[in-house]
């Protein structure tokens, strides 16, 4: 498995888990937008996209 999609899935449990604190907490508003929208570009771009860069380089 390669290193982006193990990565991928690691984003996708946190994503599911701040999914059931939305549930938990009964979130609105800019929280949800951030804990889910936000945090999936913020983890893209920040973790994911430079990984697969260092790998095209290997």
């Amino acid at each position: 498995m390669k290193k982006t999609t193990k990565l991928r899935l690691i984003g996708g449990v946190v994503l599911l888990f701040n999914l059931w604190l939305i549930g938990s907490y009964n979130l609105e508003g800019i929280a949800v937008l951030l804990l889910t929208f936000g945090f999936a570009v913020g983890y893209e771009y920040l973790v994911v996209r430079p990984a697969s860069k260092t790998m095209k380089n290997d």
